[in-house]
C-alpha cells in the first residue's frame, strides 16, 4: 500500500507541473499579444501624426499656422505626448527639379516617457521606441484653383 501512495503523489506532482507549464504558456502569450498591440498602436499614432503634418502643410498658413514656416527649405519640429509615449514630428520641405512640385519629408520618432519624472528616455533602443519616415511630393499649385474655359 505504501507504493500506491507514493505513486499517487508523483502523479499529482507531474500533473501540477504540467498545469503550471500550461498557465505559464498562456501568460507568455498574453504578454506578447499586449506588447504587439502596444507597438501597433504606436505605429498607427506615428503614421497619423505624419499624415496630419502633410495635410497641415497642404492646407496652408490660413488653416494651419504651423505650416507658415514650411516654405521651400523650411523645417518644422513639434512634440506631443499620447498614451505614455512622446512623439517628435520633424517636417522638411525641399525643392524638386520640377518647379511646380515640392518634396515633403516627415520623420516621426517616439520614445516611452519615464514613469517617475515624465521625461523622455535617452536610450533610442529602449523598448517601445521607434521611427518612421513619410516622403511625398506636393504640387505648389493649389488643387482648388478653378480653371476658366477659353
Amino acid at each position: 500500500m505504501n507504493t500506491a501512495r507514493g505513486f499517487t503523489l508523483i502523479e499529482a506532482l507531474v500533473a501540477a507541473a504540467v498545469l503550471g507549464l500550461g498557465i505559464l504558456g498562456a501568460i507568455t502569450l498574453a504578454m506578447h499579444s499586449q506588447n504587439t498591440s502596444s507597438s501597433s498602436r504606436q505605429h498607427i499614432t506615428a503614421l497619423t501624426l505624419a499624415g496630419n503634418a502633410v495635410e497641415c502643410w497642404r492646407s496652408g498658413p490660413a488653416l494651419c499656422p504651423a505650416s507658415a514656416g514650411l516654405s521651400v527649405g523650411g523645417e518644422f519640429l513639434s512634440n506631443s505626448s499620447r498614451n505614455g509615449t512622446v512623439y517628435t514630428v520633424r517636417s522638411l520641405v525641399t525643392a524638386t527639379a520640377d518647379p511646380q512640385l515640392q518634396a515633403i519629408q516627415v520623420r516621426v520618432s517616439w520614445r516611452p516617457a519615464n514613469d517617475s519624472a515624465g521625461g523622455v528616455s535617452d536610450n533610442p533602443m529602449a523598448p517601445g521606441s521607434g521611427q518612421l519616415e513619410l516622403h511625398t511630393r506636393v504640387s505648389s499649385i493649389p488643387a482648388f484653383v478653378p480653371l476658366t474655359a477659353p
